[in-house]
């Protein structure tokens, strides 16, 4: 299709002075964090290596939110630092490449690839686009009503990430968004981990930390909290937080295009008929859209059906080995559909995700993220309180720790125990915060080693850590006053509050 540069115009953005200033800054300043927090005396109840730990996360931090270096590098030097200061080993560093999550990305970009070269991923795109995202707003909201479906159907974040990865990429390239230029694709590939992470906080099954959430809450209080407790309680606040992430995205990131682009002559109103026809035109399925539809159908299968591979299979199967068999399937010669040169993979963001990683597990292994939680409960007093005040500050504790947490299991561990003990402390009901504040668990939209989606969407290169930082907070600020009000409303209707 010939693109009109009436139509679309593609314009590099220029740095703005504040942007600049900050490249400018970002080095000097994270120098002089790293140098303060490093030397500063050791706090009681903080280890060495806890404080190493978050002298590097601070000061990596800022030359990621500055851009004062590119991130793959910052996350090289990283993971050097974190050896250097004895906030980590060596061997644990380097074996961060190693873990799960990074194949999970890797198999990510393979099985895109795959779905990319077979065609499969272009029908199933323009096949969204001719019959619901005929522009731009219809095709956001299209992936968000998609997420929240998934939610139900597909027990885990990273696998409904690679599933939404190579759609989201397909549609990105009919509207032709260009990666790091384009507002709609920053929005887009943004909310794509919003809707995965939130939408998960509506549904108890659909991450284990949920799960483990629940049974702290009673084995510690007797409690007992189901399925449709939860749901009821939680879905509405999480579909309302994606209708605000909808509105956010739209606010910051003006979107250069409101349909897809056009050839020379055409009306905006022909968009939905020129993708139709686009669609209509590719016939039949080719054998080789067969293979990729059967081996993303068996992906899917196997990720849906988690829970029940013991007595499907007599084994498990992890996400990793199902993404490891998806990945081998689309590259096998005769079976397959891909090869080598096809794979597109963006090493230099998965170097970052490495160091990114490293950086947040270090801080929850050396007990320094532990330490910045327990410093802020405890200079509260938070006993002392009323309900209203003390579910007002706890809430948003809980919502914005996953900022020193990399492992959401982690976080419910302290966390949730924490909230009873203070509860049982100022004579409150405990299930009326730690509820509450278990609801906030997936919530890790904020920087990108929080979550394996956050990680994979980083990858495509479609935005910075500060577009995901100031959009992810906004986002979560708005929950948070959600879970406020819903504690003078709906759930004192439900009788949780």
């Amino acid at each position: 299709m010939t693109t009109s540069t009436a139509t679309v115009t593609t314009v590099t953005k220029e740095k703005s002075v504040v942007d600049k200033w900050m490249q400018v800054a970002g080095l000097p300043t994270a120098l002089i964090a790293f140098v303060f927090l490093l030397t500063m005396p050791t706090p009681a109840g903080l280890l060495l290596q806890g404080k190493a730990a978050i002298a590097v996360f601070f000061s990596i931090f800022i030359l990621w939110v500055t851009q004062s270096l590119p991130t793959y590098l910052t996350s090289l030097i990283a993971i050097v630092l974190l050896v250097m200061t004895g906030a980590w080993s060596e061997k644990q560093a380097l074996g961060v490449f190693g873990l799960d999550v990074m194949w999970v990305m890797l198999m990510a970009f393979f099985i895109t690839s795959g779905m990319e070269k077979s065609g499969f991923a272009k029908r199933l795109a323009l096949w969204i686009i001719s019959k619901f995202g005929h522009t731009a707003k219809s095709a956001l909201a299209t992936l968000a009503i998609t997420n929240l479906i998934l939610a139900f159907l597909v027990p885990s974040t990273t696998a409904r990430a690679t599933l939404m990865l190579p759609i989201s990429l397909l549609i990105l390239k009919v509207y032709k968004a260009v990666p790091g230029e384009s507002n709609f694709g920053r929005q887009l590939v943004i909310q794509q981990l919003q809707f995965n992470n939130i939408s998960t906080t509506g549904i108890l099954t659909a991450t284990s930390p949920q799960i483990m959430a629940v049974g702290l809450i009673k084995d510690l209080t007797g409690a007992n909290v189901t399925w449709m407790d939860w749901f009821a309680a939680s879905f509405p606040v999480a579909v309302l937080t994606v209708l605000a992430s909808l509105f956010i995205g739209s606010f910051l990131f003006k979107s250069e295009v409101k349909a897809p682009p056009l050839e020379d002559g055409q009306q905006p109103s022909d968009a939905k008929k020129e993708f139709r026809d686009q669609y209509n035109q590719l016939g039949r399925l080719s054998p080789n859209e067969i293979k990729a539809l059967i081996i993303f159908a068996l992906t899917v299968f196997l990720w849906a059906t988690d829970g029940h591979h013991y007595a499907i299979f007599g084994m498990q199967i992890s996400l990793v080995l199902v993404t490891l068999i998806s990945g081998i399937l689309f590259f096998m010669p005769y079976i397959g559909i891909a090869k080598w040169k096809d794979a597109k993979v963006p090493w230099d963001l998965i170097l970052f995700s490495v160091g990114a990683y490293s950086v947040g597990l270090a801080l929850d292994a050396s007990g320094g993220a532990s330490f910045i939680l327990n410093s802020i409960f405890g200079s509260l007093n938070l006993a002392s309180l009323g309900f209203f005040k003390l579910y007002v500050i706890v809430t948003f504790i809980a919502m914005f720790s996953h900022l020193v947490f990399t492992s959401k299991t982690v976080r419910t561990i302290i966390l949730i125990p924490t909230i009873i003990g203070i509860a049982k402390t100022a004579g409150v009901n405990p299930v009326a915060l730690a509820l509450p504040a278990s609801f906030t668990i997936a919530d890790v939209i904020t920087l990108p080693p929080h979550s394996k989606p956050n990680l994979i969407f980083y990858s495509t290169g479609y935005f910075s850590v500060l577009n995901q930082f100031t959009y992810g907070m906004l986002v979560l600020l708005v929950k948070w006053i959600l879970l406020v009000i819903a504690s003078l409303t709906w759930f004192k209707y439900l009788g949780i509050c």
